[in-house]
């Protein structure tokens, strides 16, 4: 294996594994093969006195965000009367915190793609997806967060998948062939999950916190009620959008111990569950239409 997980490795336990690892995500954006396109989009989102001019000039050096972003503005979850066709428009429609999270999801699920991953890369993007979208449904229908992050946080809850691959390269593959039931593999080998290296990615492009928390949690909110005393409503969304597009047969392994106290606490059946899989089966072609 390479060196990258050789430097991973010498630490002497899990401990030291975690923080090697924790250095490399932190150093992402900073090598020089992160796109300046990233860059320069983080920074002006980040920018109080930034317009949405600044952020269309940045965002039209780059095809491929600029589609996403236009094409996710046309989402039929948003359900504009018109159809959204200017970059500026969509960026009105969408919001800075959204540009910046489709900017970075759509670069690292790009960047990793390649013979031997695009198949792994397209599904992942597809499911990143779907659960976006499983997401803004549940938002809406429990009034409890906006639709709009909670669609983000959707969008973005597996980006420490494609980090790790492109920290690790085919290591990550040999040890995680993105099975969605691998976080314990990832933690004993890597040191800590794809839901953790999200988390320290998504605080350091200072994305909304409600979003770090859910990144971070959506496979275990149990462990989130442990350190924090409390799951945010963002948090029980996401991990419920996440088994909402899972396959029937695999949702009950997925399920947290606290699963219960989320439905109630968010006042949600299993039935209705079970109608916004079908809605989400049913727009499922139409999903894919932003795989690419």
């Amino acid at each position: 294996m390479g060196n990258t997980l050789k430097e991973i490795h010498s630490g002497k336990n899990g401990k030291a594994k975690r923080e090697t690892l924790r250095s490399k995500v932190l150093e992402v954006l900073k090598i020089s093969t992160v796109p300046s396109v990233l860059k320069r989009i983080i920074e002006v989102t980040d920018d109080p006195k930034s317009g949405i001019s600044d952020l269309e000039n940045i965002i039209e050096r780059d095809q491929a965000i600029a589609t996403r972003v236009v094409a996710v503005s046309n989402a039929v979850f948003y359900g504009f009367p018109r159809k959204i066709s200017t970059i500026d428009q969509a960026i009105l429609v969408l919001g800075f915190e959204m540009v910046k999270g489709l900017a970075i999801s759509t670069t690292l699920f790009s960047f990793v793609r390649n013979s031997k991953t695009n198949s792994v890369i397209a599904s992942l993007w597809g499911h990143s997806f779907e659960v976006a979208m499983a997401a803004g449904m549940l938002a809406r229908r429990t009034g409890m967060f906006s639709k709009e992050t909670a669609f983000l946080a959707g969008l973005i809850h597996d980006v420490g998948r494609p980090i790790l691959l492109q920290i690790l390269n085919k290591e990550y593959l040999e040890v995680c062939s993105f099975d969605r039931n691998c976080v314990e593999m990832e933690a004993e080998v890597f040191g800590a999950d794809h839901a953790e290296v999200g988390d320290w990615f998504v605080e350091k492009c200072k994305l909304p916190q409600d979003c770090a928390l859910a990144v971070k949690y959506h496979h275990k909110p149990e462990k989130c009620f442990e350190e924090m005393e409390t799951i945010p409503p963002l948090v029980q969304i996401v991990y419920l959008a996440n088994l909402i597009v899972t396959e029937p047969r695999e949702k009950y392994a997925y399920c947290s111990p606290v699963h219960a106290h989320i439905l109630a606490s968010l006042k949600i059946t299993g039935e209705e569950l079970l109608g916004f899989s079908e809605k989400i089966a049913a727009k499922r072609d139409e999903i894919r239409a932003f795989y690419d």
